[in-house]
Formats: structure tokens, C-alpha cells, sequence
């Protein structure tokens, strides 16, 4: 009985992995190529051996073991797809969110020092950056200015780009 636990637990850890970190572009592709060129058929031998073991008075135990892991596969997509997508909602949400905690460090900083830092990292304290903002490029500043950017989860070169001057973000295609 334990081998089940630590399968299923293995099982939602590799789901878990798969909804926050995997591109939503590539999870849909991915999920679906999986299911037309493998699942189906694999499905389709899976209901013909049923057929034939309900013909010959065979076990069905084989083919409802495959059947199965198809409907598991599936069903592994078919929630990983729309738990992704909300997670990384999520991220832009925080990561669009970020620029308004960090300003008032931010102009602190350029009232002491002149003008804005270089790096996030010349802030002595700040808030914790989203995971969509800890990339090297994601702040920039000329020290007049400064601006934040991070690519669309699932575009392809969507990218959101937040500048000081204007204090709006602007999704560039």
C-alpha cells in the first residue's frame, strides 16, 4: 500500500511542477500533439482489444489498463491546462503590482543618490520580486528613469513593459 501513496504522491508533485512552471503555450501544445498522436490510438487498440476480449471471453484486465492510463493523461491535461493558466494570471497580476510597492523605495533612493539605482539590488530593503520580474533585464534605468518588463507567459514575444514616466504598463506584440 505504500507504493501507491509514494506513486500518487510522485503523481501530484509532477503536477504541481507542470502548473508552475511550464509555458502555457507549450503545456497546450504539448497536452493536445500528446492526446491526437498518442492518446487516440492508443485509445482506439485499447477498444479493440476490449472487443475482442469480450468476443473470446478473455480478461479485460489489459486493455482497461490502457484505457485508463489514456483517461488519466487526459484528465492530467485537461486540469493541468486551466490550473496553469490561473497560476500564471497570478504572476502577471503580481508581477504588474510589483512597481507600485517598489516606487517609493525607489524615489528614496534617487532623492539621495540623485538619481534611480542601476540594479534592484542597491535597494538595502525591498519587497520580494515576483517570479516574472527576477530575470537580470527585467529593471532597467537610465537614472531619470526606470522601467520594468517581463514576457507574456504563454506569447510568444508578448512583452509588458512598465515605465516610471507614464506609471502605466503597455503590452508590445
Amino acid at each position: 500500500m505504500k507504493g501507491r501513496y509514494w506513486i500518487a504522491a510522485m503523481a501530484i508533485a509532477v503536477f504541481a511542477a507542470v502548473v508552475w512552471y511550464m509555458d502555457p503555450f507549450l503545456l497546450v501544445i504539448l497536452g493536445v500533439e500528446a492526446l491526437v498522436w498518442v492518446g487516440l490510438p492508443t485509445a482506439l487498440l485499447a477498444a479493440l482489444l476490449l472487443l475482442h476480449a469480450i468476443c473470446t471471453g478473455r480478461s479485460w484486465r489489459p486493455a482497461l489498463i490502457i484505457l485508463s492510463a489514456v483517461v488519466g493523461f487526459g484528465c492530467f491535461f485537461g486540469l493541468a491546462v486551466p490550473a496553469n493558466y490561473f497560476v500564471q494570471q497570478c504572476a502577471v497580476a503580481a508581477a504588474k503590482e510589483y512597481p507600485v510597492r517598489v516606487a517609493p523605495l525607489l524615489e528614496t533612493y534617487r532623492q539621495t543618490h540623485g538619481s534611480y539605482p542601476t540594479s534592484l539590488d542597491q535597494i538595502p530593503t525591498k519587497p520580494t520580486i515576483p517570479r516574472l520580474l527576477r530575470s537580470s533585464y527585467s529593471y532597467r534605468s537610465d537614472g531619470h528613469s526606470y522601467s520594468f518588463c517581463f514576457g507574456q507567459p504563454g506569447g510568444l514575444i508578448d512583452t509588458w513593459t512598465y515605465s516610471s514616466e507614464t506609471q502605466t504598463w503597455h503590452l508590445s506584440t
